[in-house]
């Protein structure tokens, strides 16, 4: 059954999304800004990049199903996972080159856990209601 959204449920989750995409987004341009100096050919640069970059992302990849069906019970997990890459944006902001990066993901971190969380609360009490 389709309940409808409150418009905090809905603001919680087009935030949520937001802040996801973000890590996403800092995680690849991180990977992708500090190549090393012993990778000669460009497209051994890409292919070993990517794999980082999947390497890294892989836990959020396996909340997308649960996200596009707008569950709170993936948003839960997925706030509880945001605090993996909390440690590493830590660990990250306090590396040496790597800061800006890590403070990026810090606060994208932070937004992610905090949004999910009111995304499964609003969202369970829609439910409730309906």
């Amino acid at each position: 059954m389709k309940t409808a959204e409150s418009r905090n449920t809905s603001y919680a989750y087009s935030v949520m999304l937001s802040s996801y995409l973000a890590i996403i987004t800092i995680l690849l341009l991180s990977t992708f800004s500090n190549p090393p100096q012993n990778i000669e050919s460009t497209l051994m640069f890409v292919l070993t990049g990517t794999g980082i970059w999947l390497f890294k992302i892989l836990p959020l990849m396996l909340f997308i199903p649960g996200l596009i069906k707008r569950a709170h019970k993936s948003a839960a997990w997925l706030s509880y996972m945001s605090m993996l890459y909390f440690i590493l944006a830590v660990l990250l902001a306090f590396t040496p080159g790597a800061s800006g990066w890590g403070w990026g993901l810090v606060l994208a971190s932070m937004i992610l856990f905090i949004s999910s969380m009111l995304f499964t609360r609003w969202k369970k009490a829609d439910e409730n209601n309906a």
